[in-house]
């Protein structure tokens, strides 16, 4: 069972306010928590560390923007990159007047510890 470390919104570790520990987190949770960051990175940002780590932002950027290939992007990266992800159900586009993206996804995965694909939604925001 993969875990990790609970971050916040803003991507800094998340603190139990009553015990003043980093909190762990797994299963679902994780796997939400991973493709946020995954969709968070710009692909080849991470150049040392996972060079094939990441969204191709590429899709996404300029005035002629297409959802199609936008879409295919973000599921091919999510599925390619989570592979507990099982399929990507919808995914969502919404621009901000102050030059973000806001993607929702729908994915079904399977959790290691079970054999039973669940439902996992949420999303992000990207400058555009």
């Amino acid at each position: 069972m993969a875990k990790d470390f609970k971050s916040t919104d803003y991507g800094d570790l998340y603190v139990d306010p009553e015990t003043h520990d980093f909190v762990l987190i797994d299963g679902l949770e994780e796997i939400a928590q991973r493709i946020k960051a995954t969709l968070e990175t710009n692909y080849r940002e991470m150049d040392v560390l996972d060079p094939e780590q990441g969204l191709d932002y590429t899709n996404f950027l300029g005035k002629r923007f297409n959802k199609e290939l936008a879409s295919d992007e973000l599921r091919d990266t999510i599925r390619r990159q989570v592979p507990e992800v099982d399929s990507v159900e919808d995914i969502e586009f919404k621009f901000q007047p102050n030059r973000k993206l806001t993607i929702n996804f729908k994915v079904m995965a399977t959790p290691t510890d079970s054999e039973l694909s669940q439902e996992i939604e949420g999303g992000v925001d990207i400058a555009v």
